[in-house]
């Protein structure tokens, strides 16, 4: 997993939400793997039969999570990314908060 380009940090997980592994930003960090954990029980319940979550993107203004479930574990990388860049017709809605 460090060999992600632009990756800040990555989690590795049990599909109940511990933690077997990270590093970097998130290492160590159980509020994020709980948070994903949460985020992937909320998006079970979109399922549409014959359709399977296979990977999921929470966007941020310079950085990124990708999250993707391989071998009943969870795998988190926090990537860096430059929010005026889209790439193949990519949309990117942007919050900011005051």
């Amino acid at each position: 997993m460090e060999r992600i380009p632009e990756q800040m940090g990555y989690l590795i997980m049990t599909m109940d939400g511990a933690v077997i592994s990270s590093g970097g930003d998130l290492e160590n960090n159980e509020k994020i793997a709980d948070i994903i954990s949460k985020t992937i029980s909320t998006s079970k319940s979109l399922y549409v039969p014959d359709e399977q979550f296979q990977n999921m993107s929470i966007l941020f203004q310079h950085y990124h999570y990708s999250v993707c479930v391989s071998n009943k574990k969870i795998h988190v990388s926090k990537i860096r990314h430059d929010p005026n860049t889209l790439e193949n017709d990519e949309v990117r809605v942007v919050t900011e908060s005051s």
